[in-house]
């Protein structure tokens, strides 16, 4: 049977698929759902859902932004949590109850897959780091403490996501409005792009980001659309899924227009691309994907590869996820609950200045 899905991870529009939603989403076939605060409103609801999109053929796997502090879709549901960087303040076990909370709170929306957590090394420069997003400035503890907080996400059976590769812990802008370059020594992307080496093994997704590393033999494109940074991240230890973040984010505005944007990261040889808002232009893309295939065999082989490692990986969080029984609301508040309390001798739970 012809494998008819793209290797897309596409948001939704609101609260629930329509009939005209749910035809698209059965003509484009994306392997992935990613949520926002707009598709919540109570955990009825976002099981609701969850469940239409699990009705799906063939079935994507539903994926979130669950970091804590600024990054929290669910705040609507069960409150604020620690910012990363305060729950690692804190230690290990202030760690250990966020990705506690978090992966609880995942499973009892059947969601499968929380994008976090963020590895990238804090810098006083950085702006990941003033938002609170990072675990520490030194390499080994971050990727200890990360370890502890996919480990207890692995508990709830929910996958991680390491990102943003190739590491954006200098970078003082927003990548969601401007692309910026990396200006490191080459010891220190040495030292940002080890803790994925580190953990690559044992998380089997990460997320490259739209940062420019000429160190890294592109001075041009960004790392998300850069063929050799990509391949960077494939041949990390583990050979992990490699996405990439949301390519409708500012970084990229002046490259293109979306649908080639779409193509130029598949091009990359990205296994997935994030396409988070665009819902009304999804037909357009899955066109323009499968006409430049038509065209290139080239691009129609390294295509089908990406169909391939995305389904399967699909097909593996949905049936891993099946295992494990959902929490009740009431278990997972009160984790939140425990993730609060825990920090709560180290200072406030968050930076309430920090935007994303």
């Amino acid at each position: 049977m012809q494998d008819r899905s793209l290797p897309l991870v596409v948001g939704l529009p609101g609260h629930e698929l329509t009939r005209d939603q749910r035809r698209i989403l059965e003509r484009v076939c994306p392997t992935g759902v990613i949520l926002f605060a707009r598709n919540i409103s109570d955990p009825d609801q976002v099981r609701d859902l969850v469940h239409s999109i699990g009705e799906l053929e063939p079935r994507p796997f539903v994926c979130i932004d669950l970091e804590g502090g600024v990054v929290n879709r669910l705040s609507v549901l069960w409150g604020e949590l620690p910012t990363p960087a305060t729950a690692a303040e804190a230690g290990r076990r202030a760690v250990k109850a966020l990705g506690l909370a978090a992966g609880a709170a995942c499973r009892a929306l059947g969601i499968h897959l929380d994008l976090a957590p963020v590895i990238d090394l804090e810098r006083p420069e950085g702006l990941i780091a003033l938002q609170g997003r990072t675990l520490s400035d030194s390499a080994d503890r971050s990727a200890v403490l990360a370890r502890v907080f996919f480990e207890s996400l692995a508990v709830w059976s929910v996958g991680a996501c390491l990102k943003h590769f190739p590491g954006l812990g200098p970078v003082p802008v927003d990548t969601h409005e401007v692309l910026p370059v990396l200006d490191h020594r080459t010891e220190d992307l040495d030292e940002h792009m080890g803790v994925f080496a580190a953990l690559s093994a044992e998380v089997p997704v990460v997320m490259v980001g739209h940062v420019v590393a000429p160190l890294l033999g592109d001075g041009e494109r960004p790392a998300s659309l850069s063929r050799q940074v990509v391949q960077l991240a494939i041949d990390l230890p583990g050979r992990p899924i490699v996405l990439s973040d949301d390519l409708e984010m500012g970084a990229l505005k002046s490259l293109g227009d979306l649908p080639d944007l779409v193509v130029a990261a598949l091009r990359a040889r990205n296994h997935g691309v994030l396409v988070c808002r665009a819902f009304d232009r999804l037909e357009e893309i899955a066109e323009n994907i499968e006409a430049k295939a038509a065209q290139d065999p080239i691009f129609a082989s390294s295509l089908k590869e990406s169909r391939a490692r995305m389904t399967a990986f699909a097909h593996d969080l949905c049936r891993e996820s099946a295992a494990v029984p959902q929490p009740d609301d009431t278990t997972v508040a009160q984790l939140w609950e425990k993730a609060r309390r825990e920090v709560d001798a180290k200072g406030p739970a968050g930076n309430p200045n920090a935007t994303r």
